[in-house]
């Protein structure tokens, strides 16, 4: 556990130097008369905009596992949801998602493929709404002047994203090919072979969970619009926060930097993305009518509401609903499993050709 807190402990002094590197960049001087300057209105209608957006993630989450043939409370998903994204920020890679999938094991007897699966939709809901909104953004915030480096990082997203797609479609006849390799089938020791099988089961169980939202087309449109909402809530605290700082930024400056900004921090090399977002947020609005001041000051306030404010907020969760269980990650079970339990849904099969 002293691990955790250190880990803790390191993201507040990121936290902190990167907050010093913002007033240095904008020129800001922290006292009273810098804090008069912010309509906290704008504020507190951001902070609306970003539990809401958390909110809906939740929502989409359990309607995503619901498909799949596992039901949870709302409030039990709700819960990891927040203690997830705690983890994820005093974690490196995002093993606050591996402790979601864990929970979900632990708590609800989800097998860990199924606990992947959910997680993947999640995220390729996400890159779906996000890149639509980045080429609205580019198109509506600079027509005809969009920089190639950005529709390159948009196209890369792009082709990730439509392979993943492509690779969902060729699963049934993979499988089988993979299942039944002609004569290696018989060369390869039974006890090799049936450790190949259980790989392929695991990976095949999670390929088809995803594949399951594709058997619901109203639940998919409706996951779908979820994630356009979740994301234009990313924007919108962007936009408070500029007109919050007296910026006169159009909307379409919000949508194009936002978006961009979250396509690079997609693989966050630091907890959080501090830093790496920060850094291109700022740049991107700067190309505007936004000065480097008012961009530095937004950005500042975009990180209160969705990380620094967040910190004690999931921290708390995390402790009241018992998820701290896994913050270990050792794979051992640390506290007593619920005996709220699941039916065993039969997972989806391969398609016949």
């Amino acid at each position: 556990m002293k691990q955790h807190y250190r880990r803790l402990l390191i993201l507040l002094v990121l936290s902190v130097l990167i907050i010093w590197g913002l007033f240095r960049l904008g020129n800001i001087e922290l006292n009273a008369a810098t804090l008069t300057k912010v309509d906290w209105n704008w504020l507190l209608l951001a902070f609306v905009m970003f539990y809401s957006g958390i909110f809906v993630r939740g929502l989409r989450w359990q309607r995503i596992l619901k498909t799949m043939g596992w039901s949870t409370g709302y409030g039990y998903m709700q819960a990891l949801l927040m203690s997830g994204f705690f983890l994820s920020l005093i974690l490196p890679a995002r093993l606050g998602d591996v402790a979601r999938v864990g929970m979900l094991k632990q708590d609800h007897k989800i097998p860990i493929a199924q606990g992947i699966a959910s997680l993947a939709a999640e995220r390729a809901l996400d890159v779906f709404a996000i890149l639509i909104l980045a080429i609205i953004g580019a198109m509506w915030a600079l027509p005809g002047r969009v920089p190639s480096e950005i529709w390159q990082l948009i196209a890369g997203a792009a082709i990730l994203l439509v392979v993943c797609f492509l690779g969902l479609l060729a699963v049934p006849g993979l499988e089988r090919w993979l299942r039944h390799p002609g004569q290696l089938e018989t060369r390869v020791p039974v006890k090799i072979w049936s450790i190949y099988q259980k790989i392929l089961d695991f990976g095949f169980s999670m390929v088809y969970g995803i594949r399951t939202l594709g058997r619901y087309p109203l639940t998919l449109a409706v996951a779908i619009l979820e994630s356009f909402y979740i994301w234009l809530c990313d924007v919108l605290i962007i936009y408070l926060g500029l007109l919050s700082v007296g910026a006169t930024a159009l909307f379409s400056v919000s949508l194009f930097a936002g978006m961009v900004s979250d396509l690079v921090v997609a693989v966050p090399l630091t907890p959080g993305g501090l830093g790496q977002f920060e850094l291109v947020l700022i740049w991107l609005l700067t190309q505007f009518e936004v000065t480097t001041a008012q961009a530095s000051l937004t950005v500042l306030l975009v990180r209160f509401i969705g990380l620094w404010s967040f910190l004690p907020m999931g921290a708390m969760v995390t402790y009241i609903f018992g998820f701290s269980r896994l913050m270990s990650l050792t794979g051992k079970e640390t506290g007593e499993t619920t005996e709220e339990t699941s039916s065993t849904p039969s997972l989806p099969k391969p398609a016949e050709s």
